[in-house]
């Protein structure tokens, strides 16, 4: 399983230049722009009440990928369990597909991502037109060890200045869903 926490960053670039300093080497960025789709949109509530999440990534190299998530709870202080992902030839088409098959779009994320490896962890420094800039970590393995990957990649980003109170549970998807029903209202 994947495990992953995520914060809200003031300086990317500090940041960056510290994991640099610890010896980790950055891949070029890379743009993703996301339309998620979804059978009902509406409120926070109504959205995460899909059992589908579907997502059509555009990557600045032409890269075309439909991806399908399955949440394991209706929550969104929970990571999602089951992802498929595969490449396809034609962001419009597998769009027009979705919405024929009685999909919706419901939120667009564009992002930056910066990847690199410390350790075990895959790191991911995120900046998210809107939402601002973000760090992930992620680690395959056992779901019983979890709880203490977590527990060691928290003590990982308090190394690099980052405390509790920046970690944030929801997916770019729902903080961006969240910042556009607000600005509605």
């Amino acid at each position: 399983m994947e495990i992953e926490v995520k914060a809200k960053v003031a300086d990317l670039i500090s940041l960056r230049g510290a994991l640099e300093e610890l010896g980790c080497t950055f891949f070029a960025p890379v743009v993703q722009d996301d339309t998620v789709f979804v059978r009902t949109v509406g409120t926070i509530e109504e959205y995460l009440c899909n059992s589908v999440f579907l997502r059509v990534r555009i990557q600045n190299d032409g890269t075309v990928l439909l991806t399908a998530k399955k949440a394991t709870t209706q929550s969104a202080e929970n990571l999602v369990k089951t992802e498929y992902e595969v490449v396809v030839n034609s962001a419009d088409e597998v769009c027009s597909l979705l919405e024929l098959a009685g999909f919706q779009r419901s939120v667009h994320v564009r992002k930056t991502r910066q990847k690199s490896h410390y350790g075990a962890y895959e790191i991911c420094l995120d900046d998210i037109d809107g939402l601002g800039s973000f760090i992930e970590l992620e680690q395959i393995a056992e779901e019983h060890a979890a709880e203490n990957i977590q527990r060691e990649m928290f003590a990982f980003l308090g190394s690099l200045g980052i405390s509790p109170e920046d970690q944030v549970k929801k997916g770019y998807d729902i903080l961006m869903l969240e910042k556009q029903l607000k600005s509605e209202v």
